[in-house]
């Protein structure tokens, strides 16, 4: 074998040979014995693909459990929103801001944790009416002509309120005085009282 080796290589390749078969063995060997990761590509890359994956829950069928993993919400406001939508159901994700403990700036930070709702398509999003919510205070809301947008420049009045405002007013033909909007739930005394200079009945 030595012979033949002298004959077709030199000292110096012949040493380099041997070189390559000795780091190819131990290769062999580490690959077998479990010391190198096979996979680590592969968790790499279900590691990347899983921060791609944008996480949503659908409202209706979502449990405690996953509740608790959205950031903002515990174990109390979890089994909150479970009471709710077994009492009343959701057909809007801004129907959260009628939870106890839920308000605007704690429902921004929830609301894209929930798929959207068909109804929700052509209303503008909270975080944009928040942002708009200051109403002039030479401009009042004329509670029997104001549509949905509108209402919701009031403060406090988020899409779901609004809707519920249009409804009672379709209900009852017109508001004869401001003191009906307490027939709406999540409509209290105190919000009543925040936007009662900015509301009236028109004609």
């Amino acid at each position: 074998m030595k012979n033949i080796l002298n004959r077709l290589l030199t000292e110096d390749e012949q040493k380099v040979l041997l070189f390559l078969l000795f780091f190819a063995f131990l290769g062999i060997l580490l690959n077998y014995s479990g010391l190198v990761a096979q996979n680590d590509s592969n968790a790499i890359d279900s590691l990347k693909i899983a921060e791609d994956v944008e996480i949503k829950f659908d409202l209706n069928t979502v449990t405690a459990k996953e509740l608790t993993s959205i950031p903002g919400i515990g174990e109390k406001r979890a089994a909150d929103i479970i009471n709710y939508r077994e009492t009343n159901g959701f057909s809007s994700r801004s129907e959260l801001l009628n939870i106890k403990g839920i308000g605007e700036i704690s429902y921004q930070k929830i609301e894209n944790w929930f798929y959207e709702f068909e109804n929700e398509k052509n209303i503008t999003p909270v975080k944009e009416i928040a942002e708009k919510n200051e109403t002039p205070d030479n401009i009042k809301i004329n509670l029997n002509s104001a549509n949905e947008k509108e209402l919701c420049k009031l403060k406090g009045i988020g899409p779901d309120k609004a809707g519920k405002i249009v409804k009672l007013r379709d209900k009852l033909g017109r508001f004869s005085e401001v003191d009906e909007l307490l027939q709406i739930k999540g409509i209290g005394i105190k919000t009543l009282d925040k936007i009662r200079s900015d509301i009236y009945l028109g004609d």
